[in-house]
């Protein structure tokens, strides 16, 4: 059941993140299969801007809170948990993600632009 279990997880992840993906302007998409998910990060969703810092920003803040989240690509962020990965940690998970990602909007994106 390994497998239907990381099919489980996998979904449950890319469901909380596009919830975040509405509270979070710097989400441009978040594509995935299984546990392999990405996030591309920009300025604006409009004209598709790179966040470069600040997806250097997430990553370094959530690796200091004990998220370890792989760079990808210029501006974009992998997210890769093993298959056997409890329900709680992954929300734990998410939740130190959307902390980093809060912290670096604030930082990073104009407001009121």
């Amino acid at each position: 059941g390994i497998m239907a279990r990381a099919t489980d997880t996998g979904r449950f992840i890319m469901d909380c993140l596009a919830e975040m993906e509405a509270r979070h302007p710097s989400i441009g998409e978040v594509r995935g299969r299984g546990l392999m998910v990405g996030m591309e990060l920009v300025k604006d969703r409009e004209t598709r801007e790179r966040a470069i810092e600040l997806r250097d920003h997430v990553i370094q803040r959530a690796f200091e809170m004990g998220l370890l989240l792989i760079p990808c690509g210029t501006n974009s962020i992998r997210m890769t948990p093993p298959l056997n990965i409890d329900r709680p940690l992954v929300e734990e998970g998410l939740m130190i993600f959307e902390q980093a990602l809060t912290e670096a909007e604030n930082t990073h994106l104009k407001r009121g632009a």
